[in-house]
């Protein structure tokens, strides 16, 4: 069954528990399979300024989209900058990686295969 999942304060999901890691950034999973979703996955991602997402490649796509922040994206063996409203394809098997650059966290969001591995 369809749901909203509602906004709460800043970049905070109602019922959402951030996974928080040791750089700093967080991963919230706005829609996953413990929702139901059988197919797909939405997060959003906050990198701190000067910090980065893993560089790493996988058999499936992204969809992101690029809410706060200014980025650095790598995309195989090129790279280019990406902010708001931005939206960037991750086809599979691609190496990439988000750079946050400037003063501001960088804030975005990305589809992914409920299903992987």
């Amino acid at each position: 069954m369809g749901f909203v999942r509602r906004r709460v304060a800043g970049w905070r999901w109602e019922g959402v528990a951030p996974r928080e890691y040791a750089d700093g950034a967080a991963r919230h999973v706005l829609i996953g399979r413990s929702d139901g979703a059988g197919d797909v996955e939405l997060r959003y991602f906050r990198i701190p300024a000067g910090g980065a997402s893993v560089l790493e490649r996988h058999p499936h796509e992204h969809a992101v989209l690029i809410l706060h922040g200014r980025a650095r994206v790598r995309l195989g063996d090129r790279e280019e900058e990406a902010g708001p409203g931005d939206a960037v394809f991750v086809a599979s098997g691609e190496l990439h990686q988000l750079t946050a650059l400037g003063p501001e966290d960088l804030g975005f969001a990305c589809t992914a295969l409920a299903r992987r591995g």
